[in-house]
Order: C-alpha cells, then structure tokens, then sequence
C-alpha cells in the first residue's frame, strides 16, 4: 500500500500517523482487499480540522471521504467510520457465506432405516458473492477451498473457480439469460 498522511498549516503527529495506518489496516483484513494508494490529508480552517481520505483498492473501487470537526483526532475518526460505511455499501459481505446444516435424506421422502446411514446433504447460503476478477477468485483457492463462487467484476456474471482433479484451475462462467 503507498500511504501518505500530510498536513496543512498544521503538524501531523507519530501517533496520528500510526493509529491511521493501523485503522487502514485493519480495514484491509476485514474486507479481504488491498489498497493500493491511501492518501489522508489534515487541514487547519480556522478553528476546524478537515480530514480528507483519498483510497484506491485493488477491486477497481476508490473512496473519497471529507469530513469536518473541531479536533482532529474526531475529525479522523468520523472519516474512517464513513470510509468504512461506504465500503459497506459497495460491498455488503467480505466474501463470507453463512453455513447452515441442515439433515435430509431423498427429497421428502419418509426416513427409513436404510435412508439414515446416507449422506447428509449440507446446504449453504450465499448472503452476498464477492465482487472480483477470475485472477483474485483463483487465488482464493487454497488446500481448504476447493471451490469459490463468486460475480465476475468485468461482465458481473456468477462465476466459480474450482481446483480440478488434475491440480489446475477450472472456471465456469455462467452467464444468466435475462
């Protein structure tokens, strides 16, 4: 990440630096994104303190937040907390799917003796699919993934990246009929 923290007829303190570091940090892990440029500027207007927060990611989103107060750490504060709301927005789930297990045997049918010793059919519910390139999908991939589904970012079609039996990289490009 190229990250820049200036200021404007004013100082700009370690402290401050570092603690806005870490919050852009922090937000990189929780959203499972790298960003690219991040470049914070703090401006004294009279009694205010103005905290821009200019942010490109590696997904093709950037993010400008302006915010006003009159101190400077508040100022800071509220403008990460936006930063953070707008990311919200544009991107409602990191990628994460809730997993509900759920026991079943054949399509309503009455359980039997012979039915119980199958397998349990586990469904999983897709809150919200990320939104990536097939380059980022795959790199999701990893011994404990085996398959990742997800909405392409160039033609925002469902997509899925697998690990095929050969250990390549398969990929299925469903376009939906509208």
């Amino acid at each position: 990440m190229n990250f820049s923290f200036s200021g404007r007829h004013m100082e700009i303190g370690e402290s401050l630096t570092q603690k806005a570091h870490e919050a852009l940090v922090a937000l990189e892990k929780k959203y499972r994104i790298e960003f690219l440029d991040a470049n914070i500027v703090m401006n004294k207007d009279g009694y205010l303190f103005i905290t821009d927060i200019s942010v490109r990611t590696n997904t093709g989103n950037s993010y400008f937040i302006r915010e006003r107060s009159e101190d400077p750490k508040i100022s800071f504060d509220i403008t990460i907390q936006k930063l953070e709301q707008n990311m919200q927005k544009k991107r409602k789930c990191s990628g994460h799917c809730s997993v509900k297990k759920v026991e079943y045997n054949s399509f309503d049918n009455p359980v039997s003796d012979e039915d119980s010793k199958g397998p349990l059919i586990i469904a999983e519910v897709l809150d919200d699919l990320p939104l990536m390139s097939v380059s980022e999908a795959a790199n999701e991939l990893n011994d404990k993934r085996k398959v990742f589904i997800f909405e392409n970012i160039v033609n925002s079609s469902v997509n899925v990246v697998y690990t095929r039996f050969d250990g390549n990289i398969g990929w299925i490009d469903y376009k939906l009929q509208k």
